[in-house]
């Protein structure tokens, strides 16, 4: 096993190495924030440009429970390895995309990538969930978030520089690549913590386990408030640009203040968080991030700034407090299969938050009520934790 759960400390060197791996491969992702840019110069029309960015992510919601299933208690080294060497051969083949075959060409690319990435999360929520001691979940997964935090939060910031460094976007998704050296290069010490002993997990077994996982006395609950979350969290992410023309602010207020605030938050606390009553506290973020994120649809200029900085406050406590709650709840044989459970809830989320966003639009509500939407999502995942607490509360005294 990676890490005994009777352990006590959690940064240790396997954390640090995954870590950094996982920071190394989530760049894969992040540089793709000027994808679209680069595909208006293709002359891509608007319609293919939407289906070419989410086709990454249905594949990776599509994919990942097939992988987890599949490699669930077997070894997790070679997979981690074919998939950063396919990501990084499928970023090197951006600047070879032909013009007049670019959309089935960029199409196929994102396929592979998205397959890519759903093995390589797979196995890395596979080790991080034995990597964790007991007690250290919220923590532990406070932690690890930054991993993908970080990248979004640099990436985007020094990019445009290294675009004309670089000669274009495509030159640029190629050159992340090199990311990929580091990333390899950490398996090795990983080796031996790659050697899961934990038993092999029958199909049968772990589908049984994944259907039970479902009811609304176990986490069904909890995996419909993940859902609901990360609906408002990718709204916001989607849409933001285009409210900040309606309120005539900068989406850079928006992203530099609630990132900064997460990362702040979740560095400087910690070591508190494990202390905290996890459902109370996600039920109560969830009304604030309600309050804010509907808020922000009516406000104008420089007033979206406190209300990111609340949002940034709330996020920062209410993601790893809710992926705790299903560490938590599970046993030491299913916590790897009901945390790909929760992060295969956060790729459908990925996929259907622009279709909901792009619907609200259409039926002529504007970017004002993509933002109620989301305060509605995220009300929906606080209500899915309080009607899960109370079932729970009536399961222990029945």
């Amino acid at each position: 096993m990676l890490v005994t759960q009777s352990q006590d400390k959690l940064i240790n060197l396997q954390f640090i190495l995954l870590f950094l791996q996982a920071m190394c491969c989530n760049c894969y992702v992040a540089i793709f924030y000027c994808m679209e840019q680069w595909m208006v110069k293709l002359a891509i029309s608007p319609n293919w440009r939407g289906i070419l960015l989410a086709l990454l992510a249905l594949m990776v919601f599509v994919t990942r429970p097939l992988v987890t299933y599949f490699l669930l208690g077997k070894n997790k080294t070679w997979p981690m390895i074919g998939s950063i060497l396919v990501a990084s051969l499928t970023l090197l083949s951006y600047p070879l995309v032909p013009q007049d075959f670019a959309i089935p060409v960029i199409a196929a690319l994102r396929i592979i990538q998205g397959i890519a990435l759903a093995v390589y999360s797979s196995c890395t929520t596979t080790l991080l969930v034995n990597c964790i001691p007991a007690g250290q979940s919220a923590r532990g997964f406070a932690l690890f978030s930054l991993t993908l935090l970080l990248p979004f939060a640099i990436l985007p910031a020094i990019g445009e520089g290294l675009i004309i460094i670089t000669g274009g976007e495509a030159q640029l998704f190629a050159w992340t690549a090199i990311l990929g050296i580091p990333a390899l290069a950490t398996l090795r010490p990983l080796y031996q913590a790659m050697q899961t002993k934990l038993p092999p997990a029958r199909r049968s077994a772990s589908l049984a386990h994944m259907r039970q996982s479902f009811h609304i006395k176990n986490l069904g609950l909890v995996y419909l408030a993940c859902f609901c979350f990360t609906m408002m969290t990718n709204q916001a992410i989607f849409f933001i640009k285009g409210l900040c023309q309606i309120i005539h602010s900068v989406p850079a207020y928006f992203f530099t203040t609630y990132t900064s605030t997460i990362i702040l938050v979740r560095l400087l606390g910690n070591t508190l968080l494990d202390r905290l009553p996890k459902a109370i506290v996600i039920i109560t973020t969830a009304v604030i991030l309600a309050i804010c994120i509907g808020g922000m649809g009516y406000t104008q200029g420089l007033g979206l700034i406190p209300l990111a900085f609340v949002y940034g406050l709330a996020m920062g406590l209410h993601y790893p407090l809710l992926a705790a709650l299903v560490y938590d709840r599970s046993s030491q044989d299913a916590r790897t299969l009901n945390s790909n459970i929760m992060m295969a809830a956060f790729d459908a989320s990925a996929f259907a938050a622009p279709i909901l966003g792009g619907l609200v639009i259409n039926f002529g509500y504007g970017y004002q009520g993509v933002f109620i939407s989301a305060a509605i999502c995220i009300i929906i995942c606080g209500a899915s934790i309080t009607l899960d607490t109370i079932i729970q509360r009536y399961l222990k005294f029945s």
